[in-house]
């Protein structure tokens, strides 16, 4: 059968697209292959029931550094025991959130289904035998695989929801193929730190529920979003910091969808933070904010390349550094942002915001790096800048496993000259990048990605 001949003057219906291929299925199942790609760059880390995991240098020198395996054999969850409980003094605590803690019992629960565990026999035998049986360090290896699906899953459903809320918002305009608000979110489902960093921590929770956070705002739908950053902060607790830079940009302009959005969100950080305080005695709020503030072996951050290279410094100056320069940079940026009221520029102040705090904070995680990755596309979705600082940032990774690993030791009593370098480095391109979200050209694309940033021109109410 022949086509019919084709007039050139008859215009060409762009509008037209592949019945499956549409761009929000690309951008699920490029996000699907980036993450599993992650996971079998893990695979060499599991064999032998996940030695190098185990290994106190040598993981870490092949980076293969993770805090599942041992989340799951040394605080207890192999024999049932909650994050939050001791079992009388005989598992160590652990400064872990709620959603965090409860997504921890209920992946150990299927674990130990999965392997027929008998917590009984387990629980009455000695701890330090359970850190060290190879049938727990199997179970470590199935429970690391169960998370990380669980986050890859979570990260998906997340990008889904983006993808919807700009296809929502381009609905009545005629978006030529592959120029869609689609593509902006390209470079978060082919992000290379989800290759290097994914089955590493928890990270990606937070990063799934501050960008369904961001997508629901986008829809108008101002409660959920604040019940999902409320969520978000309770687990993680940097989604505080979007929440602060959404709510400043908006705040003039949109006064009663940012009076939902807050309410909602407190009062969620409320239901679940204070069962926390009350069964951990605070520990599990408290802990990891003290960890931010001050750590006796600092790792990442501008302070551990201070230590590096000879410069101590008291402790109680730099939690008050920390703290201080925090609180400066948290108000300094509402202010500024309050000022412009440029709804637009939520992923720009997102970013910035949360840069700056991670950066002065005693420790900076390799985990932190995802934090920062959905402000960053979100702000600017170009693929050359976000390329040369994730590349910084990988780096800057690598260079804190092989430190940990003791490989970069030139001497005994020399500074790692590798990670001082990467740090620096990783400080510099951030700073470069931050600065290009402002002063650069915004990338030519015929869709609208500052929208997906928060921008809603008239949030619906919900």
């Amino acid at each position: 059968m022949v086509a019919p001949p084709v007039d050139p003057a008859t215009p060409v219906d762009r509008c037209v697209e592949h019945r499956w291929w549409t761009p929000l299925r690309l951008l699920l199942i490029t996000a699907t292959l980036v993450c599993t790609l992650g996971l079998v760059t893990k695979a060499p880390c599991a064999v032998d029931d996940g030695a190098r995991w185990f290994s106190d240098s040598g993981g870490a020198a092949r980076l293969c550094a993770s805090d599942l395996p041992a989340e799951y054999a040394t605080s207890g969850l192999a024999e049932g025991t909650s994050p939050w409980g001791t079992d009388g003094g005989r598992w160590p605590a652990v400064s872990v959130s709620g959603p965090v803690g409860a997504l921890q019992v209920g992946t150990a629960a299927v674990t130990r289904v999965v392997f027929g565990v008998d917590e009984e026999q387990r629980a009455a035998g000695d701890a330090s035998r359970v850190e060290e049986s190879p049938e727990v360090a199997r179970e470590a290896v199935v429970y690391t695989g169960l998370v990380s699906v669980l986050l890859v899953v979570l990260l998906l459903l997340a990008l889904g929801s983006l993808g919807r809320a700009a296809l929502t918002r381009a609905r009545l305009q005629c978006w030529p193929p592959w120029v869609r608000p689609v593509e902006a979110l390209m470079p978060i489902a082919a992000a290379p730190l989800l290759v290097v960093l994914v089955g590493v921590g928890w990270d990606l929770l937070g990063v799934a529920i501050t960008a369904a956070a961001l997508a629901a705002w986008t829809r108008g739908r101002a409660a959920t979003a604040g019940a999902l950053l409320g969520l978000g902060t309770a687990a993680a607790g940097w989604p505080a910091l979007v929440a602060v830079a959404l709510v400043a940009a908006a705040l003039l302009r949109h006064g009663e969808a940012v009076g939902r959005l807050v309410g909602t969100a407190l009062a969620v950080v409320a239901a679940i933070t204070l069962p926390a305080l009350v069964l951990t005695g605070g520990d599990a709020v408290i802990g990891p904010l003290r960890g931010w503030i001050y750590d006796d072996d600092p790792v990442g951050s501008v302070w551990a390349l201070l230590a590096e290279v000879g410069v101590s410094a008291d402790e109680r100056v730099v939690a008050s550094l920390v703290i201080g320069l925090a609180a400066f940079a948290v108000c300094a940026t509402f202010a500024w942002t309050v000022r412009g009221a440029v709804v637009t520029s939520t992923a720009r102040v997102a970013f910035v915001l949360l840069a700056v705090v991670l950066g002065v904070g005693a420790s900076y995680e390799p985990g932190y790096a995802l934090w920062l990755l959905v402000p960053a596309v979100l702000a600017r979705p170009a693929w050359r800048d976000l390329l040369v600082w994730q590349a910084a940032e990988i780096f800057a990774v690598c260079a804190t496993w092989w430190h940990v690993a003791g490989t970069n030791d030139a001497t005994s009593d020399g500074p790692d000259a590798v990670l001082v370098v990467a740090i620096a480095l990783r400080i510099v391109v951030t700073a470069w990048f931050a600065v290009r979200l402002f002063t650069a050209d915004p990338p030519q694309l015929r869709s609208d990605p500052p929208a997906l940033a928060g921008a809603r021109p008239r949030p619906a109410v919900h």
